[in-house]
């Protein structure tokens, strides 16, 4: 019998950031496995992504930290009217900054909820969210929430392994369940066809990369490589989607290596389009400079992989341990172009090796990290917290 499942988030649900398309994903699937889910998420400039979910989006201020701040008032008010009316068995909370919401209310509610734990406030705030009273509050607040919480998940152990030393929370209530993907809308696209619907040359080799340019994703590494691989391969062309507050130094690097002319940076590119730019790759790429001391459990990752590409990764949890275990990918050392450019070479003169590791990630991800799989785990951890709150 499906559970009635509440889900707060702060996310701009209209936006294609990791965040929203975990808290949609994870929805959308556990409705799929016939639980009643009901949202509640501030009110960006969007529409409700898809019929299927009940959300109930809150308008606030539109200014900067006027809208957090309103968004704090106005929800607590709508979680508990939501939780005394519609009495759901859970709440599943994704974290937010100095959002206390969901704590206030399950409290009067007597409900039991799942704190999804994504980063930690001393690695993820920026600007006004870094002033010392601000990020005091915010700690205490996400402190007391992973302590009243029945249990607390995340989707790399090193948060959770963070939480449990600093602030004692017990093993037994901490899980982690990583990211996943849609593997009918992620799928295995011939690379010809994929080139021709966006205008590429078909008969070049590419390298892939989609997703935010951030300090953490390493993209100057593969710069640096760019100059090394082209020598081997010369016709490659490097494939950059995406956008982010790293986007004009890549760019500017590539220009001062003089290997401008075989990159290619469109910028962000609408959702429905990434398997096309994942597919007119040849092999793609996933890093991570560690500038946070996790590591996280990146989402293009499963994507690539879902699409049937081999995978050129970090090594470490969450990249590189995955791709090899998997044999879909090659993992090489944080910041280390020389290993990069061998790794990347290898691939682009071995069609043979790419269709295999190809074959191997996507066969990975059909058996075992779809959505619908990580949205079986929460319902796991949603039953055993019902079941205690029973017997409490």
């Amino acid at each position: 019998m499906g559970m009635r499942l509440l889900v707060f988030c702060d996310e701009d649900l209209g936006s294609p950031g990791g965040g929203s398309r975990q808290v949609l994903e994870l929805s959308k699937a556990l409705v799929s496995r016939g639980h009643k889910v009901r949202i509640i998420a501030p009110r960006i400039g969007w529409r409700p992504p898809t019929s299927s979910l009940d959300v109930l989006a809150i308008p606030g201020i539109p200014l900067p930290g006027l809208r957090p701040l309103s968004y704090l008032i106005l929800s607590t008010l709508v979680v508990l009217t939501v939780l005394l009316r519609w009495r759901p068995d859970a709440v599943c909370w994704f974290d937010s900054p100095g959002q206390v919401g969901p704590l206030l209310g399950t409290r009067l509610a007597s409900c039991p909820y799942l704190l999804f734990v994504n980063g930690l406030p001393q690695e993820e705030l920026r600007g006004f969210w870094r002033w010392p009273p601000v990020m005091m509050f915010v700690a205490w607040g996400l402190r007391r929430a992973a302590a009243e919480a029945a249990a607390v998940v995340s989707v790399c152990s090193e948060v959770l392994g963070w939480m449990q030393r600093a602030w004692k929370i017990e093993t037994n209530r901490c899980h982690v369940v990583k990211n996943g993907v849609d593997p009918e809308r992620f799928r295995p696209i011939p690379a010809g066809e994929a080139r021709r619907a966006l205008g590429l040359d078909t008969e070049r080799p590419y390298v892939g990369f989609v997703g935010g340019f951030f300090p953490w994703h390493g993209l100057d590494t593969l710069i640096q490589a760019v100059p090394a691989v082209r020598q081997a391969v010369p016709n490659v062309c490097f494939l950059l989607a995406g956008d982010g507050s790293e986007r004009h130094a890549v760019e500017e690097l590539a220009g001062r290596l003089g290997v401008r002319d075989a990159c290619l940076f469109p910028g962000r590119v609408p959702f429905d389009e990434v398997p096309l730019w994942i597919g007119a790759s040849d092999a793609c790429v996933v890093l991570n400079n560690p500038t946070r001391l996790y590591a996280g459990d990146s989402m293009k990752l499963w994507e690539y992989l879902a699409c049937a590409r081999p995978v050129v990764a970090t090594a470490g949890p969450g990249f590189g341990n995955a791709v090899e275990a998997l044999g879909s990918g090659l993992a090489v050392k944080v910041n280390d172009a020389e290993g990069l450019t061998q790794a990347l070479v290898r691939l682009l003169l071995d069609a043979e090796e790419r269709t295999r590791m190809g074959e191997r990630g996507r066969a990975a991800v059909q058996q075992a990290h779809t959505w619908d799989a990580r949205a079986a785990e929460l319902e796991s951890l949603f039953e055993r917290m019902t079941r205690n709150e029973a017997h409490g």
